[in-house]
């Protein structure tokens, strides 16, 4: 159970951190559009999404 749990929170921590670091850069910067801001949020962004949804498919067993 803590495995999963762990890796849930570590997924929503990726996915916060993306978002932040996104609009963060974006502000600063005044660049919503840039490509090497979008390569680096993206692989963030999507190691957090499949590791939440790893976690909740363990959890119901399925493998």
């Amino acid at each position: 159970m803590w495995k999963n749990t762990a890796v849930e929170i570590f997924g929503f921590l990726l996915i916060t951190l993306a978002i932040i670091f996104y609009l963060g850069w974006a502000i600063k910067y005044n660049a919503w559009f840039d490509v090497g801001l979008f390569s680096f949020v993206t692989p963030i962004l999507i190691f957090g999404i499949l590791g939440v949804i790893l976690a909740r498919l363990n959890e119901k067993g399925v493998q």
